[in-house]
């Protein structure tokens, strides 16, 4: 059992030195796209709408697929609320800026894409029961790809301080 466990241990260690050496060094999609999120107005009235600008921070080489990605290809963005909160976002609603588009050989489709940065106007319907200081639980889900590689889609956790009176 120990001889296992050793054998195990010291074969990760090797894996890791050669990845290492080499120079790939494995991505995490949130270490690719990072993402922020200020509302337009710190205080908003129950029943109202609270104006959130999302921001994508994109690293060199990699593609953020947009709210409009084509089925059949990476994994559109999404952006919503996570569950059991007293707030609601259509995303036919959230103002975007307009993509770039390639034919994407990799998936044999059109591909919808953001670089470097991106800045989304999310509009939040506030529950007519909301009210005090509260985080807006922004749940965006994406896919980022390289020239090499995509990661696999994933969902970030955006908290976003407002107080509703």
């Amino acid at each position: 059992m120990l001889a296992d466990r050793l054998r195990y241990d010291g074969g990760m260690f090797l894996l890791l030195f050669l990845l290492g050496a080499v120079g790939v060094v494995p991505q995490r999609p949130a270490d690719v796209v990072q993402w922020s999120a200020t509302a337009v107005s710190s205080t908003v009235s129950a029943g109202d709408t609270a104006k959130i600008v999302l921001r994508a921070q994109i690293q060199g080489g990699w593609k953020l697929y947009a709210l409009t990605q084509p089925a059949g290809g990476p994994q559109k963005l999404s952006i919503a609320i996570g569950k059991d909160a007293p707030f609601t976002v259509t995303e036919k609603q959230i103002v975007a800026p307009p993509p770039k588009k390639m034919s994407d050989p990799n998936f044999g489709t059109e591909s919808l894409y953001y670089e470097k940065a991106v800045e989304f106007t999310v509009p939040i319907a506030v529950a007519k029961g909301a009210s005090g200081q509260v985080d807006i639980p922004l749940e965006v889900t994406f896919q980022a790809c390289g020239a090499d590689l995509c990661l696999r889609p994933f969902t970030q956790k955006v908290p976003v301080p407002v107080t509703v009176r």
